[in-house]
């Protein structure tokens, strides 16, 4: 212990940096998907990391058109689990969009690493629509 102490002290006066990295560091995962419906596309990409038994839903972001003039769309957002045959939301949001929304995630919206996850993006331009999945694992 003392010679782990004096080690850091010696590295700070020398004016070195020590980092200090946890065993279990989170890795970030992005996922996207894309999807169409004749000439309308949604792209789709979720990011979200894993650790101490959940994947943790950061934030996502989506992209779609074409767009002409100030036609606007819609785009909504599940983020949910399945354990056994219950389903579980974690998350739903729709807004308007006009080309792309990004959206940020509650604190609780969560996955058990345990469970098949999914979130799904669904792009409406009022005409035409279609749905893009990405799945958390």
């Amino acid at each position: 212990m003392k010679t782990a102490v004096k080690a850091v002290l010696a590295a700070l006066l020398a004016g070195t940096t020590v980092l200090v990295i946890p065993a279990q560091a989170a890795t970030i995962v992005q996922r996207t998907a894309v999807c169409h419906a004749g000439d309308y596309s949604g792209t789709f990409t979720l990011r979200y990391d894993t650790s101490g038994g959940y994947h943790r839903i950061m934030n996502g972001y989506t992209t779609s058109g074409p767009y002409i003039g100030d036609v606007v769309g819609k785009v909504s957002l599940r983020i949910s689990y399945r354990t056994g045959s219950t389903s579980q939301t974690v998350y739903s949001h729709s807004s308007s969009t006009t080309g792309s929304t990004t959206f940020t995630m509650p604190s609780t919206a969560t996955v058990p690493v345990t469970s098949t996850g999914t979130a799904s993006a669904t792009f409406d331009n009022g005409t035409d629509s279609c749905v893009a999945t990405v799945l958390i694992s």
